[in-house]
């Protein structure tokens, strides 16, 4: 019986065709291979073991922080799974994170946001909102 099934499948996926298996090479240009490197390059290094940053020397504390919060709100801040944060007043993004902190729900996603704040303390908050209002 399993040979059968595996025949059946073999014949039904045309297994023994020359073209059914083959990868297809995708040529792309300089430019398009720059975007792509664009996309997906770090914003910054985070050491978690050791607890060390290593961004540029004129990076804003929060930089490093926000590094979490990029990969639900992006990374310039305009949305993503997360709300945009962009263009939102400090006081705004401090009270949420400040209820986000203390548990309270805020709305439909805030289950995903009470760990995250959970971890941050008063100073976290300001650096992170700080650096925010840099995007």
């Amino acid at each position: 019986m399993r040979y059968l099934l595996l025949v059946t499948l073999l014949v039904l996926t045309g297994c023994g065709k020359n073209d059914a298996f083959t990868a297809k090479r995708i040529d792309n240009s300089k430019e398009q291979y720059a975007a792509i490197e664009e996309r997906i390059k770090p914003f910054s290094v985070v050491n978690i073991a050791g607890a060390t940053v290593v961004a540029a020397a004129n990076a804003l504390p929060g930089e490093a922080k926000y590094t979490a919060c990029g990969a639900c709100h992006g990374a310039n801040g305009g949305g993503g799974v997360g709300p945009a944060l962009v263009g939102q007043t400090a006081d705004y993004l401090i009270g949420r994170l400040n209820a986000y902190r203390a548990g309270e729900t805020v709305g439909s996603q805030s289950n995903l946001m009470w760990a995250q704040a959970g971890m941050l303390s008063d100073t976290d908050i300001t650096d992170l909102v700080e650096y925010i209002e840099t995007l």
